[in-house]
Formats: C-alpha cells, structure tokens, sequence
C-alpha cells in the first residue's frame, strides 16, 4: 500500500480517513509489521516544529489529524485531510478489532485510579480481548527496566502509552525495539474520558468543531497549552501567505 502522507508545518500526516487508518493498521497488526502511532493536534504540531528531536520521532510514525485545527489547516493549504482522528475514538476502534480478534492488549500510564477504572471499563465493553497488563504512570526512572521486561513477555497486539506529550512517544522510541509490541500509540488523556474521570464535549460541541473550547471552559488550568491553537493558525496563515 502506498504512503498516503500531507505535510502540515512539517510534520508528515495520513491522508486516510478514520475506517482506512483502523484497517491500514489492523493489515500491520495481522502482518506482524511494528506501528508507533501518533494522535497530533495543533500543539503536537507546534512541539515537533520547535524541537528537532521530537520531530524526528514524528517523521517516522503514522500520524493522525487529532484536532479539526489540522483538518482546516489542510483546506486552507489544499491538502487532503477531511477528517479528524481523535485519540480516544481511534483507541476504542481499536480495542473493537481486539475483541474480533482476541489480541493482547497493554495499558500504561495516567494516575493509579485512573487506569484501574479505565481497565475495568475496557474489560467490560471488549470482554473478547486480552487486556494483559497495566501500569499507572507514577513509576521512577530506575522501575522502567522491569515495566519494559513486563510488556516484552506479554507481546502485546497493542500497547497504549499515557504519560502526556512528549514523554510518551519519547518513551516509546526509546524502549521500542525491547517492547515486543505490534502497534504502540500515546493515548494523553484518554484513559481519563474511558474511566469516567473527564467528560468528553457534549455531542452538539463536537460538531460545532468546539471541543477545544469546552475542554478549556471545563479545565481552566489548560489555557497556556491552548495557546498553542493561535500560534499554529498563525503560523500556518503566515507560511501559506510567504509561499504565495
């Protein structure tokens, strides 16, 4: 199959739409090839164009248009990205497939509380997958040897990683070659929404593209990482303009 990619400031985006990026990776999965998957938003976007070494991570995964301010950023530089692809839902497609299929699934990351609820709701929802492990992501430096040695022998089909942008996909390059798992993606707060903790917009925001808003009407604390959002319409609009 051929590399379907849009170039957006750089970072290197799928052009396939939500159903064609689950079957593209459920194809990898089944033939035993390894997929770093990464859910980028207008903050992933400006993080990758400020930091060489993140951006190297970046080029070599399949990345995903997780935030509509990608979608728009494509019609306004005439790039073919139509559709958004949020995190969570592209996990619970995922975890859909694991129950089809019987893979192993491995959770690691967010606060103790957190990912127990998140693997009792997962567990209850895909009762066909294996979910085989999982690690809350308050672990020290020195425990990272034996949480690698875990997954490793379990040979995860998945492996979601929630340990915030960019420590996960850091992590992940880091100890990929060790993990032994097929597909590994970052997740950020997605076990948060699938444990209950954090309500996801209400389904009118969704369409309304005011996801965004809300999580920051909801979690005022958020406001400097928004920032990111004008920042990169911004950069965007100016790049579009000095290519003119």
């Amino acid at each position: 199959m051929t590399k379907q990619v849009a170039s957006i400031l750089g970072v290197p985006f799928t052009t396939r739409g939500f159903r064609d990026s689950v079957d593209y990776m459920v194809e990898r999965i089944e033939s035993g090839t390894q997929t770093h998957v990464v859910t980028a938003n207008p903050e992933i976007v400006m993080l990758a164009r400020e930091h060489r070494g993140f951006r190297s991570f970046v080029e070599q995964a399949y990345v995903v248009p997780d935030g509509i301010g990608i979608v728009y950023a494509a019609k306004w530089t005439n790039q073919p990205i139509y559709e958004r692809i949020t995190g969570v839902e592209l996990l619970e497609a995922l975890m859909a497939e694991a129950d089809r299929r019987h893979w192993k699934v491995y959770l690691l990351g967010a606060h103790p509380e957190v990912i127990s609820l998140a693997v009792e709701k997962l567990a209850e929802r895909y009762p066909n997958a294996c979910l085989v492990g999982y690690r809350d992501g308050y672990f020290r430096q020195d425990e990272e040897e034996q949480i690698v040695q875990e997954i490793a022998e379990k040979k995860p089909h998945l492996l979601f990683v929630a340990l915030g942008a960019p420590r996960q996909d850091e992590w992940m390059v880091k100890y990929r070659d060790q993990l032994n798992a097929s597909l590994m993606m970052g997740v950020g707060g997605s076990f948060d929404v699938i444990s209950g903790k954090v309500k996801r917009a209400p389904a009118v925001w969704q369409k309304l593209h005011l996801e965004w808003f809300y999580r920051l009407v909801s979690q005022p604390s958020r406001w400097k990482r928004q920032l990111a959002i004008p920042r990169f319409v911004l950069t965007v609009l100016k790049e579009k303009w000095s290519s003119r």
